[in-house]
Formats: C-alpha cells, sequence, structure tokens
C-alpha cells in the first residue's frame, strides 16, 4: 500500500500481549483451540499455533477482551494452473488481550484430516493471572475497511467510529517481513489531525488533503503464494502519545504495554492482497 503522494504500508496483525511470569497469583481455565493447516506447515507448528491459540483465549477469558482466529481456505485465481494451482489456507490472527499466564500444561493433542487440510486439536489448562487495570469498557470505537478483499494498485478507505473524544494512530503490520513491519500511516504529512470526537473516513472524501491509501504488493524474496494477509491497527488513547512512523513488532507490542490498558483501545481489521 503508499499514499499518493507517498507513504507505504502492508499488514497483517497478531499480537499476544502475555508474558511468561512467576509467583503471582492466578486463575486456572481450561480451554480447547483448532489450528488448521496444510502441507507447507509441519504438526509440530500446528500444534504450537494451536497451543498458543489456547493461551490467548485463556487470557481473554479472564480478561474479557475478545480474541479471535479466522482461518479460511482461499481459492483465488492466480498464475497456476492444473495440478500446480491449489487452494491454500489462510490465517488471520488477532489477539487483542492483556494479561500474564504463569504456567500452562498440554493435556491432550490430536490431529485429524477434514476436507482441503489437517486440523490440531489441544485441549489446555493454563493458569493466567489478570491485569492489574482493567479496561475502560465505554473506550471503544468500530473500524471498517471498504473492502475484505484487493487486488495491488486498489484504494483502501478505513471508517473509525469512536464511542468517546480519543487520539488515534492507524498501522499497517506486513507480518511476511521481519524488520521495519509495523508502518503508521495516520496521522502523515498530508492528514495530521488525528483527535476524533465523531465517525470520520480516511483518506477523507472532502478533505484538503488529497491523497489516497494504494495497495502496492511487495513480498520477502522467496515468497512464493498469490496472496498475502494484511491488517489494519487502530491504537485509540485518551491522550497524545508519540509514535514513530516504522515499528519491528516485538518493538510495537512493547511501546502498547507502555500505555496503561484503562488508557488505550486497539482494535485491527483483516484484509486479503492478491498479486
Amino acid at each position: 500500500m503508499r499514499i499518493s503522494t507517498k507513504l507505504l504500508c502492508k499488514a497483517i496483525f497478531y499480537c499476544l500481549i502475555g508474558a511468561q511470569v512467576s509467583n503471582v497469583f492466578a486463575i486456572p481455565i481450561d480451554v480447547k483451540a483448532d489450528f488448521y493447516f496444510g502441507p507447507d506447515i509441519s504438526r509440530n507448528q500446528a500444534c504450537d499455533n494451536a497451543r498458543e491459540a489456547a493461551r490467548s483465549k485463556a487470557i481473554a477469558m479472564v480478561t474479557g477482551e475478545k480474541v479471535s482466529f479466522d482461518q479460511q481456505l482461499q481459492c483465488f485465481q492466480n498464475t497456476k494452473k492444473g495440478e500446480e494451482r491449489k487452494c491454500e489456507i489462510n490465517q488471520n490472527s488477532s489477539v487483542l488481550v492483556e494479561g500474564r499466564i504463569s504456567k500452562s500444561e498440554t493435556i491432550s493433542e490430536t490431529v485429524k484430516n477434514v476436507p482441503g487440510a489437517q486440523v490440531c486439536t489441544v485441549l489446555m489448562v493454563v493458569d493466567v493471572a489478570p491485569p492489574s487495570v482493567e479496561s475502560d469498557p465505554s473506550f471503544d470505537l468500530q473500524l471498517e475497511l471498504n473492502r475484505t478483499n484487493f487486488r495491488q494498485g486498489d484504494n483502501l478507505s478505513i471508517r473509525v467510529s469512536p464511542t468517546a473524544p480519543m487520539f488515534i494512530h492507524i498501522f499497517n503490520w506486513r507480518s511476511a517481513f521481519n524488520k521495519e513491519n509495523v508502518v503508521k500511516i495516520f496521522p502523515n504529512d498530508l492528514d495530521k489531525d488525528n483527535y476524533i470526537t465523531k465517525s470520520i473516513t480516511i483518506p477523507a472524501i472532502n478533505s484538503e488533503a488529497k491523497y489516497s491509501l494504494e495497495l502496492d504488493w511487495d513480498a520477502p524474496t522467496g515468497y512464493d503464494k498469490d496472496f498475502m494477509s494484511e491488517s489494519i491497527i487502530v491504537v485509540a488513547s485518551k491522550k497524545p502519545i508519540p509514535w514513530l512512523s516504522v515499528y519491528d513488532i516485538q518493538r510495537f507490542k512493547e511501546k502498547l504495554m507502555e500505555i496503561p490498558l484503562n488508557q488505550r483501545r486497539v482494535v485491527q481489521r483483516s484484509y486479503i492482497l492478491l498479486k
């Protein structure tokens, strides 16, 4: 994606705000999670992903936050033909919760064949310590994208509807990359006012700052798929907070953790970018 003229961004967001700690009060949670996978992912990796999903769900059950793992079998038209053309599992994951895991134990792990894929199912007991500060349920926002599937060259439109006055920053996470993969796209040099009190669309149709968010295909060397799953992340805060223009995902998580839970809200929406 690029802002014409011209700010780069691509994305998908997966943010588990949880860390291993010990000697804290924790609540034991029984949880089940599935992870669907194809031939490009090993059984061990798939079951590791299922365990990570289970831990995230356990945190969500304790904190009351929302957690979602969306997995879809994609059969887009692409340049491959005949037997080389395969459906692929697209995985959109978002974990927007905060908590601490003191320990976790896998009770069972099974792998079964399903149409077009396999699924690893795990049952776990996860000990979760709730966060010291609860989130503010009255401080929230709704995030909408103009589409869920895009091709390179298409324009992205973002609509943010707040429940209270807030300062917002909008990011893209390019999960296919390892470094500098979280890019700030709003506010920007062409559109600087990020304090909102009502629903807005970015870029604004009638704004004096005429620009567009144009999606541009860019992938790491060796990436052989014809689509990428990317996401838009909105970070809302009650006070103005300075952000860099580019982050590595781990540093981005650390920055989020510096903002008290009752002073922020983070919302993410995924989309598919076709080559």
